[in-house]
């Protein structure tokens, strides 16, 4: 036996090798519940291989050629025919052929029945395999025959084509046909990484497979020649290149080397090196070797792309590099040491045809024959037994790990804390085992004392639940209660207000008043506002807490409420000798939907606090959205508008913020000026609050304060706004019906303001002072309307509206008047068959519009005092308001003034008005108003003083 032979059977050793070295990388990459399965395919395929390799694929592949295309002896192979070389290269290409199989195993791993891997095997070692060798390596064998692609000139050295190429294509068509792992990809085609079992498992395998692969390059010489050396060398190098090249793009894509890119950028490399170790230079292998690397990475990134789960990225390496690895012959191999006599075009031409050739055959004929295997019998195991894992749904195999697991499974399952997992003394796994079931003996002793404690705690919560709903009852009495008096409590302080503000407005439309009791009626009707906005600001704060209180959101005008605002606290400022500023930003919308009175309260609450307690400088209100786009400032787009009222005033302590907003809570500022309730903004923060904002305070004292709050309103447009009136009503048309109304009501001073209201209007008139007496003059009389108080003794409106209304012939309608404050009564009354409701105080124009709704009437008007005209004598005086008048009156008007001379004011202001009309009118009213402080301040600003 010559050095030859002893270096082909050495070379067939180290190409063994590369056997367990598939299996350690193929076990590590995948995970540890298939780990066996993996394993024992790795075995299986060489064992199928061997026996169909000797039983037809070596016949098939080195034969006797029929047209170049098949061999056609040497089936079941006979040593005893062949010498001792014959043999030893039958073993050699026995170990390729298993080689190729084996490829298949690592790329379809964790999904393909044991079964079905199996015929996989037997379609690649008994008929791809040794088809495709005999057209490339025919020669190689016992016959002088040519295969068909030898015969044109296509070289693949030791199998880049033949070997991986071919294995790569057999894998693609598996995975086609069976598709990716549960979980590789999400629902949007994004894969997810599935981690290995053990990194380092598979680099030994990497380890062993380089071994291996010496021999499988360096053997294909079939000889110990001289050049074995430089196949050798050349294999290393273009191994380390792939490495180096794959760790390096790996870094620069993520900033780490990971295993993973590192094994197949090294296999990779080995692979594209294997069609031309023989015929390239050291630094060119190094160059192939680098691409191959760069290749593997870009294919395992096309194969996620299009969804194909490669589980070892067998692909990538054997597929992708074989491809590159046969052409690199035609870029960079030596054209006298291949010998083929064609130009590097041509070469070129014949190694892609070759590959074309490859992949049309492994590929096609694959997934032919799978697809029919498939209708009859799946060639993937179920899901369950994938999610179960291959090693135990395909060979039943179990260890302490699966035990533990199935014991975990079944406590979590069947809620049984007495079920203990095994325990395998001196394991790893068998201390985790001990001490997890420790920690299950002591959650079985926990749940225990747990259980005990859920008894007593439910006796306790039965005990408590019991006291609680005593508490309950006693609260709902007390909250009934609690509402009962505030119903009678708006009833009798409304009430007579509703008298004293409603003579007050009677008197005040007798022009025959003189002005001094003109005078006094304003006192009468200021006071009366006052005390009605203290009772309001109690009954609020009640509603509210009692979440009684609804929105009544309406459309309105933003800039004209700003304007009123602020030409009813420039007076106040003016008098103070403060500047009063109102900032709207352009963004802000000029027509807004909210509850329009609760934004009124809000303002007037915060802008008289900082006018109260600012003595110095002044105070801005500024409104803006949140958004200064005024592009989406269209009629219902709903926006967040920002309000803040800052003011140079005293400040708030930081001790006092806290309780600022509680109700009767006051500041020593408020306590020193000793007005108001405390109650102010209590209710502006709750009414901010139940409009779907909030309110902030940021102030340091003796530098003033800043209120700010927002509200979410809705834009609307000019023509969604209620239609105003500006007019008094004075007297019913001529030529109308004269329409008949009865008054019923149990105080008289109400009844005769309401008969003192109508009859100078053109109504007749008639009173009732209960239940009893209403339905009897409604049956006499039959008046066309019925103005019905609700609360009155014996019988109430509520009985009256039913007798009333159980008339199905009566066309009287009857509107409620009533001074109670909560909502649900007003919808009570309207089901009880009340046309309509208005509460006391009433404004008496509110009242007569009301009632030609329900009658159809027409009146006489005139211009009310909020006309232009009277807006223009309202608006406010300053410095330069006396430009026009010499200073001379002006001194005299100052003196008297001073004097308190009221006969010689009037005369001097009869002087002014020669000169100037509205000026007298206005200082007419200051003086009317006893605003004599205001008139010397701005006098003095004009230097007179």
């Amino acid at each position: 036996m010559n050095s030859n032979y002893l270096w082909l059977i050495f070379s067939t050793f180290l190409v063994f090798l590369m056997q367990p070295g598939f299996m350690c990388l193929e076990s590590g990459l995948t995970r540890s519940k298939n780990s066996i399965n993996v394993a024992i395919k790795n075995l299986i395929d060489f064992s199928i291989s061997v026996i169909l390799f000797w039983a037809v694929g070596y016949g098939m592949a080195f034969g006797t050629s029929i047209a170049g295309i098949v061999g056609s002896d040497h089936f079941f192979f006979n040593p005893e025919s062949v010498s001792p070389r014959g043999i030893i290269f039958f073993i050699f290409e026995m170990m390729f052929c298993s080689t190729a199989a084996t490829i298949v195993s690592g790329a379809t791993a964790e999904r393909l029945r044991f079964r079905s891997y199996a015929i996989v095997t037997i379609i690649i070692s008994g008929l791809i395999y040794p088809s495709f060798s005999h057209w490339v390596w025919n020669s190689s064998g016992l016959s002088d025959s040519l295969g068909y692609l030898e015969n044109i000139g296509f070289i693949d050295f030791a199998g880049s084509t033949v070997v991986h190429s071919l294995g790569g294509w057999v894998a693609l068509a598996v995975i086609v046909v069976v598709g990716s792992r549960t979980g590789r990809f999400d629902r949007s085609g994004k894969p997810r990484h599935i981690h290995g079992s053990n990194l380092p498992f598979s680099v030994l395998g990497v380890m062993l497979i380089w071994l291996g692969w010496l021999g499988f390059n360096g053997g294909s010489v079939l000889a110990l020649t001289s050049n074995v050396a430089s196949i050798i060398l050349n294999t290393i190098l273009a191994g380390a290149a792939g490495t180096i090249c794959a760790g390096l793009i790996s870094w620069h894509r993520s900033k780490t080397y990971k295993v993973e890119v590192l094994i197949n950028g090294s296999l990779a490399g080995l692979v594209a090196i294997t069609a031309s170790c023989n015929a390239v230079s050291a630094p060119l292998a190094i160059v192939i070797g680098s691409i191959g690397g760069i290749i593997s990475i870009l294919v395992s990134y096309w194969l996620r792309c299009w969804q194909i789960d490669d589980a070892v990225d067998a692909i990538p390496v054997h597929l992708g590099g074989g491809i590159w690895g046969t052409i690199a012959v035609a870029l960079y191999a030596n054209p006298e040491v291949l010998n083929t006599g064609l130009s590097r075009t041509n070469q070129l031409l014949v190694q892609l045809l070759g590959i074309t050739i490859c992949g049309v055959w492994a590929f096609g004929i694959t997934w032919v024959l799978l697809k029919v295997i498939n209708r009859l019998t799946p060639l993937r195991v179920s899901l369950a037994d994938e999610e179960r894992g291959l090693n135990i749904s395909e060979h039943y195999a179990k260890n302490t790990v699966y035990e533990m697991l199935r014991i975990m499974n079944r406590q979590a399952a069947e809620r049984d804390l007495s079920l203990r997992v095994p325990v395998e003394p001196f394991t790893e796994i068998g201390h985790v085992a001990n001490r997890y079931n420790q920690v299950i003996d002591s959650l079985e002793e926990s749940t225990q004392q747990l259980k005990q404690f859920n008894v007593e705690l439910e006796q306790k919560v039965q005990q408590r639940t019991a006291e609680l709903s005593i508490a309950k009852e006693k609260a709902e009495v007390a909250n009934h209660a609690k509402s009962v008096f505030i119903a009678n409590m708006s009833h009798e302080l409304r009430t007579p207000l509703n008298a004293i503000l409603g003579f007050t407005q009677l008197m005040s439309r007798n022009d025959a008043i003189p002005a001094e009791e003109q005078k006094h009626l304003d006192i009468i009707s200021s006071s009366g506002e006052h005390l009605l906005s203290l009772i309001n600001d109690v009954l609020d704060l009640s509603k509210i807490e009692a979440q009684r209180l609804p929105l009544e959101e309406v459309n309105f005008d933003l800039c004209s409420l700003l304007d009123s605002l602020e030409q009813m606290f420039s007076l106040k400022a003016n008098q103070k000798n403060l500047h009063i500023l109102f900032e709207t930003s352009p963004a802000t919308p000029q027509y807004i939907k909210t509850d329009l009175n609760k934004l009124r309260q809000i303002l007037i609450n915060l802008l008289n606090n900082a006018v109260k307690f600012t003595s110095q400088g002044g105070v801005t209100l500024r409104v803006s959205p949140v958004s200064n786009s005024c592009s989406h400032n269209e009629p219902g787009t709903r926006l967040k508008l920002i309000f803040a009222v800052e003011d140079t005033g005293r400040g708030i302590a930081a001790d006092e913020i806290d309780t600022l907003f509680e109700p009767f809570a006051q500041t020593q500022a408020g306590r020193e000026a000793d007005e108001g309730t405390g109650l102010g903004l209590a209710i502006s923060r709750k009414f901010v609050r139940l409009m779907g904002g909030d309110i902030q305070v940021y102030s340091k004292e003796n530098q003033g304060s800043i209120f700010q709050f927002d509200l979410l309103v809705q834009i609307a447009a000019v023509e969604q706004l209620p239609a105003s009136n500006h007019q008094q009503i004075l007297r019913l048309e001529p030529n109308q019906p004269q329409r008949r109304i009865l008054v019923v009501d149990d105080k008289i001073y109400n009844r005769e303001l309401l008969i003192k209201l109508l009859q100078p209007v053109g109504f007749q008139t008639r009173s009732a002072a209960n239940g009893f007496q209403a339905i009897s003059l409604w049956q006499q009389w039959q008046p066309d309307l019925v103005l019905l108080d609700i609360k009155m003794p014996t019988m109430n409106g509520l009985k009256i509206i039913q007798h009333l209304k159980g008339d199905r012939l009566s066309k009287t309608k009857i509107i409620a008047l009533t001074a109670s404050a909560f909502e649900e009564e007003r919808e009570a009354i309207l089901a009880a068959g009340c046309d309509d409701f208005m509460r006391k105080p009433f404004n008496a124009n509110e009242l007569l519009l009301m009632m030609t709704k329900h009658l159809g009437l027409c009146y006489t008007c005139a211009e009310a005092a909020n006309s232009p005209e009277q807006q223009t004598l309202l608006s406010p005086l300053d410095g330069d308001s006396f430009a026009s008048i010499s200073n001379e009156l002006l001194l005299e008007l100052q003196q008297s003034i001073m004097e308190i001379d009221l006969e010689k004011i009037e005369q001097i202001i009869q002087k002014i008005a020669q000169e100037n009309q509205l000026l007298a009118q206005k200082i007419e009213r200051h003086i009317e108003n006893f605003d004599y402080e205001y008139i010397l301040n701005l006098l003095g600003k004009n230097n007179i003083l």
